[in-house]
């Protein structure tokens, strides 16, 4: 069917038509009245999905009569025309029509942003790209439906446990890297913010670029994921360094001063060819969070990137003189928001306050985040690293991945050990399952 303006005009009469005379037609017609070509079909749509919403009848009559009552005859009667119009039928696939009207709705509305963001641009008007850019990425999330009934969640949620269950158990969400914490978290899942906190030289770095290795790897259709990384403590040739190393076996320093055995070449070359993954890196030293956002959106239009991780949060700076707190919950705030926005998991890593570094032993809690409670309230997961460095020299060492919170299961402590010349985290070798909260203290926290 084409879609220029006099068949979409015929097809949203079509719709609306199937929507008046076959109520159950409503579940499979996602639409919103601002994607109507006409803004009187658009105000007849509206009247049949607040009754649907309200769960009244959305018949021809009931439609009608809510219309009279509010003093919109014109649309009243332009109700009914559609609705006993012998040139329509109702639609046997409704969901392809509506998607038709959505199209046509994001067509008008990229050459509207088209426009003007070449109106902006003649007059050099700053950020006018970063605009345009977030208003094509807001087309593609502004027609999803916000207002939800209880059936919906239930099926939605049903529509998970079946991909699990088809799944045949294995990993739904991006994996992390580490078999324990995948089955205390259940992989790392859409639109959450996870917050790994550690104090300085805990390996928390390291951990974070394990976790991008991977998440990159193939999913079950055998195709590597395509990731995102903002660095904002290390450049390229840095993160670069540590993959290698985690690849090859040969120690960062090693690597560095070139000091490697020749049978070690091999290892490294290896190391090199497994990194020929779709994974986008930005390492700019301390990046503006509006830069973090629009290079993340563009990721999300150009490489469909499913997951972002970044590198640390409180190195994140906001235009603002605010205190240092407020300026940190900002930047929780809006990485939480793009996490739903994009529908992907978004991972940073947070420094705890100078306070833990006194307790030297002791692992962090919750509350030692550095500058903000904000990243409490904001985050999904919670998760603190530590490591034992009373021998600061020993190849390897114990180490916890502690999960403080998780509002989708249950909290405790995963043991690993820490690999120091490779800057990489393994599962303890000893059977050793997560230790689990019991569900009571689970749900407090999930709360």
């Amino acid at each position: 069917m084409k879609t220029d303006h006099t068949s979409i005009l015929h097809t949203e009469r079509a719709v609306l038509h199937t929507a008046l005379n076959r109520e159950s037609s409503l579940i499979d017609l996602p639409l919103q009245p601002q994607h109507f070509a006409s803004e009187q079909h658009g105000e007849v749509w509206d009247t049949i999905a607040r009754q649907a919403r309200d769960a009244k009848p959305t018949n021809v009559i009931a439609v009608c009569d809510i219309l009279d009552r509010e003093g919109r005859k014109a649309v009243s009667a332009l109700a009914m025309a559609i609705a006993c119009s012998p040139d329509l039928f109702p639609l046997s696939t409704p969901r392809y029509y509506a998607d038709l009207i959505t199209s046509a709705w994001r067509s008008r509305e990229a050459i509207s942003i088209a426009a003007e963001l070449r109106r902006a641009s003649e007059h050099r008007e700053p950020d006018a790209i970063d605009h345009a850019t977030a208003a094509l990425m807001a087309l593609h999330a502004g027609d999803r439906e916000c207002e939800h009934t209880a059936k919906g969640a239930m099926r939605a949620a049903w529509n998970q446990v079946n991909a699990a269950h088809e799944a045949g158990g294995a990993l739904i969400g991006v994996p992390t890297g580490l078999s324990d914490l995948d089955e205390t978290l259940g992989g790392l899942h859409d639109s959450d913010l996870i917050v790994i906190g550690a104090r300085p030289a805990m390996g928390k770095t390291g951990l974070l670029l394990q976790m991008v290795r991977a998440a990159s790897g193939k999913d079950r259709n055998d195709e590597f994921r395509p990731i995102g990384l903002i660095s904002g403590e290390q450049p390229h040739e840095q993160v670069g360094l540590r993959w290698m190393a985690a690849g090859s076996g040969v120690g960062v320093g090693r690597l560095r001063a070139a000091k490697i055995e020749d049978e070690e070449w091999p290892k490294i070359a290896a190391a090199v060819a497994d990194f020929d993954r779709p994974i986008r890196i930005y390492d700019r030293s301390s990046p503006e969070i509006n830069d973090v956002v629009r290079i993340a959106r563009r990721w999300k239009q150009q490489y469909g990137i499913q997951a972002l991780y970044v590198d640390y949060l409180q190195r994140i700076e906001v235009k603002s003189d605010a205190p240092k707190h407020e300026r940190v919950g900002e930047v929780a705030r809006m990485l939480k928001n793009l996490a739903r926005d994009l529908q992907i998991p978004v991972i940073a890593l947070a420094q705890v306050s100078r306070k833990v570094e006194e307790r030297q032993n002791q692992r962090p809690q919750m509350g030692d985040l550095a500058d903000s409670s904000e990243i409490e309230k904001e985050a999904d997961q919670i998760m603190t690293l530590w490591r034992d460095i009373s021998d600061p020299h020993a190849d390897y060492a114990p180490a916890e991945i502690n999960v403080v919170k998780n509002r989708h299961g249950n909290i405790g402590t995963v043991h690993c050990t820490w690999h120091g010349a490779s800057t990489t985290f393994a599962c303890s070798d000893r059977p050793q399952k997560p230790q689990r909260a019991d569900r009571w203290s689970a749900g407090r926290d999930a709360a």
